[in-house]
């Protein structure tokens, strides 16, 4: 149903190929680019990326790397080569408005596929969905994996592990009296799979078990209710709660991150022993990080998805939603993020982003706010990150870090994905302009390469839901 023919020329946008007739279709040669790998070694000019059987076997300069008779040649002169990008935190079905969930209950999976498209699209090789149906998730993460269908790499946490579904009291609430019992509890059970409030309640032997389950259901990571969604100035779990959570995570093979939104529930998720504080440079709307904390982060090493945000984002939302929950947040945020950065945390790119619904954006009261420079927009939200970092004082080469080798590594898949090094997929994204001199220049994707197959880029999304919907004209 979703299975999509790869059409090589087109997605070459331009770049020249050679192709010889007795060339096996697994070996891929990507020649004459500036190879930029994300360990932090210096850029590679006139380099090869070797790519055999969707697995990098050779790296290097022109002179050092044999290039098979019969491999298919990508000629990047002139541009530069890096890994696959990646989002640390974003939602691949984030259209939780009560129409969406209504009319399209039953195609969860199709929504999850066109936005792991648009991320492909836009060089994001892989990517981390921390919160959302668990199953249409992870159907979708299979046909991707089984090439039945074209998409990025999706790694999935399913529910947040004490957080309600989307029409419960942690997100939007207000909308189950519009529709029936019935609807409100299967829409939350298709998110919860038994690890919605109930769980704050239990004492730690009870939570064990409870999470012992859950982590058995095929999720990638665990995530938790490090404090509230909707009332941000709560905590959560409590300290021997959030140490049974990591604990049993671990058992099963799983990072465990905390969605954290204050100073103490960030630094009790920090004593916990997570690996991975989601959107951890928000602690509210007044008080920064303390530098205890930092300090703890940088000791333990403990990694941190941020949603950062350009100078002109956080102007536009003060001008036109002052009064909005998340404005003093993001002011609070920048701060943190700067300090992080100079102590040597482990930043990453995060987003929440989803995929936006043109009608509700067109509806939106804080459309003025929301089109600049978009964090939340997918597609888009992750080369305003990258811009942000940028902005902060992060170094170029962290930036790139930051979006790629440094999210392997906080989700214990440096083997696998992050760097263009032997051994790790084939991912790569080509650039026209050196992303090392500007932040800007990651938006200048010439190709995208995933699992060492050029990505039809002209394609994507092949079967549009909630992107190609349009707004009403305006009334004349």
């Amino acid at each position: 149903m979703f299975a999509v023919p790869t059409r090589i020329a087109a997605a070459l946008s331009g770049l020249a190929v050679t192709l010889v007739a007795t060339a096996p279709a697994q070996t891929l040669a990507v020649t004459g680019g500036t190879v930029i790998d994300a360990t932090g070694r210096a850029p590679i000019a006139d380099g090869v990326v070797l790519i055999q059987n969707g697995r990098i076997t050779a790296v290097g300069p022109a002179g050092q790397v044999q290039v098979p008779a019969a491999a298919t040649r990508v000629d990047a002169r002139g541009k530069y080569v890096i890994p696959g990008l990646m989002d640390a935190n974003l939602h691949l079905f984030l259209n939780a408005d009560l129409e969406t969930l209504v009319k399209y209950e039953d195609r969860l999976d199709e929504i999850v596929l066109e936005a792991a498209q648009i991320a492909l699209r836009t060089g994001q090789t892989t990517v981390f969905d921390t919160w959302g149906p668990r199953a249409a998730l992870a159907a979708v993460r299979d046909r991707i994996n089984a090439g039945q269908a074209v998409g990025s790499r999706i790694y999935l946490a399913g529910n947040i592990i004490g957080f309600t579904g989307p029409l419960g009291a942690d997100f939007r609430a207000m909308f189950a009296p519009s529709v029936s019992k019935a609807f409100v509890k299967r829409i939350n059970d298709t998110w919860e799979q038994g690890t919605g409030r109930e769980l704050l309640w239990m004492p730690p032997d009870t939570l064990r078990a409870a999470i012992r389950k859950y982590a058995g259901l095929g999720v990638d990571f665990l995530k938790y209710g490090g404090s509230g969604h909707v009332d941000m100035n709560f905590a959560g779990f409590s300290e021997r709660q959030q140490r049974v959570i990591v604990e049993e995570g671990h058992k099963a093979g799983l990072t465990v991150q905390a969605h954290v939104t204050s100073p103490e529930s960030i630094d009790m998720a920090v004593e916990a022993g997570v690996d991975i504080l989601t959107h951890g440079d928000i602690s509210g709307p007044v008080y920064p990080i303390q530098d205890e904390t930092i300090r703890k982060m940088v000791a333990r090493g403990t990694s941190v998805s941020v949603l950062a945000v350009t100078k002109r984002h956080r102007d536009a939302m003060a001008k036109h939603v002052p009064g909005g929950v998340l404005t003093p947040y993001m002011t609070v945020a920048a701060t943190n993020i700067r300090n992080m950065a100079k102590a040597g945390v482990k930043l990453m790119v995060s987003t929440d982003a989803g995929i936006e619904h043109p009608v509700l954006l067109a509806e939106s009261p804080s459309l003025a706010a929301d089109t600049v420079d978009a964090r939340v927009k997918l597609g888009e939200g992750h080369f305003n990150a990258l811009v942000a970092l940028e902005e902060a004082g992060v170094a170029p080469m962290e930036v790139l870090k930051s979006a790629t080798s440094n999210v392997a590594r906080a989700y214990r898949l440096e083997k696998e994905i992050g760097t263009l090094e032997p051994g790790r997929r084939g991912d790569l994204v080509i650039l026209d302009a050196n992303p090392l001199e500007s932040a800007a220049n990651y938006r200048k994707i010439r190709s995208v390469i995933k699992d060492g197959k050029v990505v039809d880029l002209g394609a994507l999304p092949t079967a549009p839901i909630i992107s190609s919907q349009k707004p009403p004209a305006p009334a004349r």
